[in-house]
């Protein structure tokens, strides 16, 4: 006969081993959201920034320009590598937000692997409850 004690604590484990499951479930959910909202801010970032160079750019062309200065030549290559430079700095706070993303990513992955390693232990604890062991 399998004591009553056995199977109540049996399924106090699995019911703790489910709720760590769904804990697990819930921070993965909640750490892909993270990451994707964090990659959006970066990605926002870098629109501003390119859309600054671009400013930036024509403003120093009308300078050029409105000085008596034709903007071909070496004019035209400072405006070039202004620009470059703030594409560049776009890029780059584009390649931290996909890292970014891929790290929350990674981390929801643990957390989801943690609560369903929870889960299948709980299974095994509660059959070794109810089993008197």
């Amino acid at each position: 006969m399998i004591p009553v004690g056995g199977i109540v604590s049996g399924i106090g484990d699995l019911v703790s081993g489910f709720s760590a499951l769904q804990a697990g479930r819930e921070t993965a959910s909640l750490l892909q959201e993270q990451g994707a909202l964090t990659k959006d801010d970066y990605f926002k970032q870098a629109g501003l920034v390119r859309d600054e160079g671009h400013r930036v750019r024509a403003k120093q062309t009308m300078e050029y320009i409105s000085s008596g200065v034709e903007a071909v030549g070496t004019p035209q290559l400072v405006a070039r590598e202004t620009l470059r430079k703030y594409t560049q700095a776009a890029g780059s706070l584009e390649t931290t937000g996909i890292n970014y993303e891929r790290l929350y990513s990674k981390k929801a992955k643990m957390a989801k692997q943690e609560g369903q390693a929870a889960f299948v232990s709980s299974i095994f604890k509660a059959a070794g409850s109810v089993m008197g062991g």
